[in-house]
């Protein structure tokens, strides 16, 4: 009776130690770029985010977080002509891409964040959960924090074809007949988040 009063005040102090920081959905930004197979022309943009939150631990450890990214808001910011641009956008929540009519959010739940041998630096392990398929990706993170904020920066590149998204994917007998309208299966992405107390 004594050892399960101690753990449950264990775990009582544990979940009341966990502090919450949620996603400055205005100062938060997911930047991607899209390339043809062959060249160097393609296009890049932005999403917004409708939520997030780190937890971490009474000495500043992040423990865990979870996003939800609006894919409704994929905007092309390098065409110019507004015709031309709503065209792109149309088609990227087309079904060809994300079908943002069936699926219009993606979510990114952390599993595991451990320090790098580089000054405020973490490798971040997560699943990212789109068009209804989840599959775990890996990143470094630079992550800068205080009493009241939280920032990170991080890069990585997204294989689409993981998540079904094949519209002009380049096949494994592609490279040797490259075609000029194949769109590469890599998708470099860019976050930059900012985290504020809750």
């Amino acid at each position: 009776m004594k050892k399960l009063f101690i753990l449950t005040l264990f775990l009582s102090f544990s979940a009341f130690s966990q502090e919450k920081m949620g996603l400055s959905l205005k100062e938060s930004t997911l930047f991607w770029k899209g390339n043809y197979a062959v060249g160097s022309n393609g296009h890049e943009g932005t999403l917004q985010f409708l939520s997030g939150m780190l937890t971490q631990s009474a000495n500043g450890k992040i423990t865990g977080g979870s996003f939800v990214i609006d894919m409704n808001s994929i905007k092309n910011t390098d065409e110019e002509d507004e015709k031309g641009r709503k065209n792109i956008e149309g088609h990227l929540k087309s079904n060809d891409f994300f079908d943002v009519k069936k699926f219009p959010t993606a979510t990114f739940t952390i599993v595991k964040m451990e320090p790098t041998t580089l000054p405020n630096k973490y490798a971040v392990t997560g699943d990212l959960l789109m068009k209804g398929i989840s599959n775990r990706i890996v990143f470094t993170a630079l992550i800068n924090q205080n009493k009241e904020a939280i920032s990170v920066k991080a890069d990585h590149t997204l294989i689409r074809t993981l998540w079904g998204i094949t519209y002009k994917s380049q096949g494994a007998f592609d490279f040797g007949n490259l075609k000029n309208d194949l769109i590469s299966n890599a998708v470099p992405i860019k976050m930059e988040l900012l985290f504020r107390k809750k």
